[in-house]
């Protein structure tokens, strides 16, 4: 009976043998046994006929339809401000079509800061999907001076009403590391840390390393510095609190102490201090783009001799005078432009020129560290810099002699009050930056 039944069978089997071998192989797979063989050949799966189906279907609304038909649906949207926003432009970008209110807008003394000062400023509405605005609210950062401002525009009964808020950034503590690989600027853009944080670690360490010549390929550094956050984002940076640099066989540790009623300095974890006389540079992260030396003129072209060196940075830059002092000169003077000369303790005298706005005045005590003025392009200069020079006895000298020349304080902390428990923290916090330094160096 079997055999009768097989025999009726074998011509449908050889019919469909590729799809019972594979339907086989499926289920050997799946009971963990496989089995392997060649079929010989049947017709190309291409000439196999094809009947095709086509049957009506319903065609879903649109998106923007879809929210039309959702009661009180909002967007929620964000642009930066340009440098060539109009009113308008901004608005378009972000969606809100009413008359109401950009006329309000346009009209609101405090509404008008959305325009003013430097672009850049973060923008965001709430708004219907017709383009009607409920809330625009804009943030701009002071990093300079670690100041946040808000303008809030509202719509209430039937108006809108705008106030202007302060908030106050929530403070953390971060830990970071980099290794070099070529040179220190190259390992900080690598590792994200911010140029602010970048130019501290250079004078806290600048009476032991000089970071052109001395870094050393591997060399590690390890962390602890202030960030502000508000609305969970990181808006700025602050103090340096304490590094740590593994310099091959060399290792220097430093932390950042205030005591009570006097300023604060770099001082070593044992309380030795490490303040300089003079600063590094008079700007707290920046570019050399001219040293001190023959050069061609920008400007007039041939060569001339360079009597200070530039640094580059942008617009509105603060600048800080190098060292205590007294303010001799602060005017308009010719190719300088806005210009700032600052008579120091040791008969030396440094000069800035080409300032935008200048902060002090003639015969005003300055205290290391102070803003004198902001990087701009005021007399003869192609674009913002800082032209900086160093005078000894009057005679303008290289500016690359001022670290060179001057050794750091010998003044010890180490018995103040605080000071060991402060540095018995930062200790622990160098220890956990450290681990982060090794982790990158692998």
């Amino acid at each position: 009976m079997y055999s009768a039944r097989l025999l009726l069978l074998k011509p449908w089997i050889q019919r469909h043998q590729r799809p019972l071998i594979a339907a086989l192989g499926s289920l050997l797979l799946g009971t963990g046994v496989v089995a392997f063989g060649v079929s010989p050949a049947l017709p190309d799966a291409a000439q196999w006929p094809v009947r095709q189906v086509v049957e009506p279907v319903d065609t879903p609304a649109a998106s923007s339809d879809l929210t039309a038909l959702i009661p009180g649906f909002l967007v929620h949207q964000s642009q930066v401000t340009r440098r060539d926003d109009s009113l308008q432009a901004l608005l378009r970008r972000l969606g809100v079509e009413d008359r109401d209110s950009q006329a309000f807008l346009a009209s609101d003394a405090t509404s008008r800061l959305l325009l003013t000062g430097t672009p850049g400023k973060l923008a965001s509405v709430t708004r219907t999907t017709d383009g009607r605005l409920k809330t625009l609210s804009v943030r701009w950062v002071d990093a300079a001076h670690q100041r946040v401002s808000r303008l809030v525009v509202e719509q209430l009964d039937g108006g809108f009403r705008s106030r202007l808020e302060q908030p106050t950034p929530r403070r953390l503590i971060q830990l970071g590391s980099l290794t070099i690989r070529s040179s220190f600027f190259a390992a900080t853009d690598r590792a994200g840390l911010p140029d602010a944080v970048a130019s501290q670690v250079v004078e806290a360490f600048a009476a032991d390393i000089d970071f052109q010549r001395d870094l050393q390929p591997g060399a590690r550094f390890s962390l602890v510095y202030e960030a502000f956050e508000l609305d969970g984002e990181i808006l700025f940076t602050g103090q340096l609190l304490g590094a740590e640099v593994q310099n091959g066989k060399d290792a220097h540790q430093t932390l950042w102490f205030q005591s009570p009623g006097k300023a604060g300095e770099f001082v070593g974890l044992d309380g030795s201090s490490q303040r300089r006389a003079y600063l590094a540079s008079p700007l707290a992260f920046s570019r050399i783009t001219s040293s001190y030396g023959p050069r061609i003129h920008p400007v007039f072209g041939g060569q001339k001799a360079h009597k200070g060196t530039d640094y580059s940075a942008p617009a509105g830059t603060p600048i800080r005078t190098v060292a205590d002092g007294v303010v001799s000169f602060a005017g308009r003077q010719s190719g300088y432009g806005n210009y700032v000369v600052i008579q120091h303790p040791d008969k030396a005298a440094t000069a800035y020129a080409h300032l935008s706005r200048i902060d002090v005045r003639a015969g005003q005590r300055v205290q290391q560290g102070q803003t004198v003025g902001t990087v701009g392009a005021t007399g003869t200069a192609t674009g913002p810099n800082l032209h900086f020079e160093y005078l000894v006895k009057g005679v303008r000298t290289n500016p690359s002699q001022i670290v060179s020349n001057t050794s750091a304080s010998a003044v010890a902390v180490s018995s103040l009050p605080g000071f060991q428990q402060a540095a018995k923290a930062m200790r622990e916090q160098l220890d956990l930056a450290s681990a982060l330094a090794l982790a990158d160096a692998q």
